[in-house]
């Protein structure tokens, strides 16, 4: 049996095969397997340097310089997308309204954007260092490192917040990263995480074609136990445990009802058949509490 890389514990199981639905050629499937004593989920066996070089090639975070070309013009402020950035500002700003903010994986940037400049000192860690310097050569106010969070730029700042909007399911050694950003958080400060909820609804009908799983660029998978716990830990008091975006919800349920649908019946006739359960799913997974996209908020504990 496998030993779990956060308990250690040797009782896991296989739950499921999936495999890289953005590179269909790909000769591999990838095996999700779940602690049977903390629940942790993990992509076995880990993927080569070379697989995950891979898995973010090939415009893995879209067309930065066009993206940045729709904010500029104002059309991005106007999109489904651009919603979705401000409800994360809402998020963080019921909790604070100014300060120092550090988004991990940030990407082109748009969650930093849509943050009031006034008010926030925005910085961002991206390890695709072609789109940060993408992104610098329009934004330079933006202060955006390449690389990740080891980087010794950051040694010496104190942030009040650290978001991380699906990217921790992403990083290798999750206990090490978790104790990076306790360092680099300010006394009391704020740490956000949002990640697919292994123990969700979703999850469990769609087994292996769950968009969530995204093997093997998600190394972890998680639940809101093993997340509680791994924080506790880690030196961070749980301030809120919360359903994630209805869109984001929304749309990892649509994508793995097209999987299912394509799978089974090699058409997305049957997806356009059962598009309207969607909505259902989405109430249903918000009553029962087994929502797929799960947020965490906690504060560190000195």
């Amino acid at each position: 049996m496998e030993a779990c890389p956060l308990c250690s514990q040797p009782d896991s199981r296989p739950l499921c095969r999936t495999r890289d639905r953005s590179a269909p050629a790909a000769p591999s499937d990838w095996l999700i397997r779940r602690c049977l004593h903390c629940g942790l989920g993990w992509t076995d066996p880990p993927p080569s340097n070379e697989q995950i070089r891979q898995a973010y090639s090939g415009g893995y975070l879209g067309d930065a310089a066009k993206t940045m070309e729709e904010f500029f013009s104002g059309k991005l402020q106007r999109s489904r997308s651009w919603k979705n950035e401000l409800e994360k500002v809402r998020l963080v700003e019921s909790y604070i309204r100014k300060g120092a903010i550090l988004d991990v994986g940030c990407g082109d940037g748009k969650f930093l954007w849509a943050l009031d400049p006034q008010r926030w000192q925005r910085s961002g860690v991206e390890y695709l260092e072609e789109v940060v310097q993408i992104v610098r050569g329009r934004m330079p106010h933006l202060d955006l490192i390449p690389g990740d969070i080891w980087k010794k730029d950051l040694d010496q700042r104190r942030f009040d917040v650290i978001t991380l909007w699906h990217v921790f399911e992403h990083l290798p050694e999750p206990q090490r990263v978790l104790e990076r950003l306790h360092q680099l958080l300010a006394p009391e400060g704020l740490l956000i995480l949002a990640v697919p909820n292994l123990a969700s609804l979703q999850a469990r009908w769609f087994g292996g074609r769950w968009l969530g799983l995204d093997a093997p660029r998600h190394l972890f998978h998680y639940s809101p136990r093993v997340l509680r716990r791994m924080l506790l830990d880690g030196g961070y008091q749980i301030q809120r445990q919360m359903f994630g975006s209805s869109r984001a919800n929304l749309h990892h349920l649509k994508h793995s009802l097209i999987h299912w649908s394509e799978d089974r019946f090699g058409s997305r006739l049957p997806y356009y058949l059962f598009k309207w359960t969607l909505f259902l799913v989405n109430w249903a997974e918000q009553l029962s509490g087994r929502y797929g996209m799960l947020v965490v908020v906690s504060k560190k504990k000195e």
